[in-house]
């Protein structure tokens, strides 16, 4: 009896003076349903995509690699212990130029500093952003349903702008980022994938 009093003494954790727990640690994975709003990272045909201007310029972009990293956010703040964090998913193609000049660049984060499920695309160094869950909903303000660009009729489509305004981007699940209106430099780009 002594031998199971003295086995319990030894087992129970002391509390921590300050009140602390171990650490935990939270992973968030983007979902497949996330990662199949768009199709650079589901589907091999965009591993190579390509541009066209009305100026007569064409781009050639080839995925080089994707990188799967984490988004880190300390939470429960008391200063003497050590703290939980969540780590968030990012998703990062990264593609190198193989015709014209040009960049193409797409990031889909969990989070990122300021917002949950965004999806970040870089053509030409214009910065679009858009929601992976806002991509098909029909009540978004951006969203345009289905709409014909150069004689080509795109379903279920919606538009995202720069920051300035002046350059927006058109995009739907099935074709990602497949028109770009560059108002800056009056420029339109078409996706010849």
């Amino acid at each position: 009896m002594i031998g199971l009093f003295v086995l319990l003494l030894f087992s129970c954790e002391k509390p921590d003076p300050n009140g602390c727990h171990n650490a935990i640690i939270f992973y968030k994975y983007l979902t497949d349903a996330a990662r199949n709003q768009t199709p650079y990272f589901t589907n091999p045909s965009f591993d190579t995509i390509s541009f066209a201007s009305n100026k007569g310029d064409t781009v050639i972009f080839v995925k080089t690699k994707t990188d799967s990293t984490w988004y880190k956010e300390e939470i429960n703040g008391n200063p003497a212990c050590d703290w939980d964090k969540n780590y968030y998913q990012v998703l990062h193609n990264t593609y190198a130029t193989i015709k014209g000049s040009g960049t193409f660049d797409v990031r889909h984060s969990k989070k990122d500093s300021k917002y949950l499920d965004i999806i970040e695309f870089d053509f030409n160094n214009t910065i679009f952003f858009i929601g992976d869950y806002e991509i098909n909903d029909t009540k978004h303000p951006q969203y345009l349903g289905d709409i014909i660009k150069n004689q080509i009729s795109y379903k279920k489509s919606m538009y995202s702008n720069d920051n300035s305004g002046k350059v927006r981007c058109y995009l739907n699940q099935s074709f990602g980022i497949y028109y770009i209106e560059d108002n800056t430099n009056n420029i339109i780009w078409t996706s010849i994938n």
